[in-house]
């Protein structure tokens, strides 16, 4: 990657972040990692995230590869170039022949990798959210440059991952919390189907105990209530019926 002069820097950073202000969180990242790729003509650069808890592999975001965007993959850190900036949350800076520093790490090597710049990530309290890296065939001519740069870039993508980051998790609350209410309103809705009551007065015979419906008919208790609610009924004979029916006969008592 070649160094730049004062005025070509200032140009530079008016075309890495010459994009639309409504375009935010995964959209937005994606188009600066392009514009990124385009300015310094780095070979590879890519945006991507610790997989918690143990923080041993990396979840790329967004990939740029040669002259497009690429599929995003998981990478370990071990024997990485990205080791180095995950532990020591710094930016780290081979400007040449980084394929031989870390010869465990194929990809380099598949690549055809000479240089590697990349900086961490951080949160507002210094939590680490993830890295940045531009990697290319070619050396680095002006790592200071660089240095610079890609700090400036890690801050700015930085806020923008934990934006999206936590709308994602607030996308995420409100689809649990819609799933959770509608199958609460959908075990309501059950139960009040199930449900029915009677209310108001009820006129009933004062001799044969029949209650007259809506229509003016006179029903037997059971009929009504079975016709007004879910109840079942069973027949028997209470003591004094058994009684005044059967009179002293033992057996009945029995």
């Amino acid at each position: 990657m070649k160094s730049f002069t004062p005025q070509e820097t200032i140009r530079a950073l008016n075309l890495l972040l010459d994009i639309e202000q409504h375009v935010s969180g995964l959209k937005y990242l994606k188009e600066l990692v392009g514009n990124i790729a385009k300015t310094f003509e780095a070979k590879v650069v890519l945006v991507g995230h610790a997989i918690t808890p143990e923080n041993d592999s990396v979840q790329t975001d967004v990939v740029w590869l040669d002259d497009d965007f690429s599929d995003n993959f998981i990478y370990r850190l071990k024997d990485t170039p990205c080791e180095d900036v995950f532990s020591g949350k710094r930016v780290c800076v081979y400007p040449d022949d980084v394929a031989g520093k870390f010869p465990q790490d194929k990809l380099l090597e598949e690549l055809g990798v000479k240089s590697y710049i990349g900086a961490p990530m951080l949160g507002g309290n210094g939590d680490l959210l993830g890295v940045i890296a531009l990697m290319d065939d070619k050396p680095v001519e002006d790592a200071a440059f660089f240095t610079a740069i890609v700090e400036f870039l890690a801050v700015r993508i930085g806020l923008e991952l934990k934006r999206n980051y936590m709308e994602e998790e607030l996308k995420r609350q409100v689809v649990e919390r819609t799933s959770e209410l509608e199958e609460s309103n959908k075990e309501l809705t059950t139960a009040l189907a199930e449900i029915k009551t009677l209310r108001g007065i009820i006129p009933i015979c004062a001799a044969c105990k029949s209650i007259r419906d809506d229509q003016g008919f006179w029903q037997q208790v059971e009929s009504y209530v079975t016709e007004h609610t879910d109840a079942s009924f069973t027949h028997g004979y209470c003591p004094k019926c058994v009684e005044k029916i059967y009179g002293d006969l033992d057996c009945m008592k029995k």
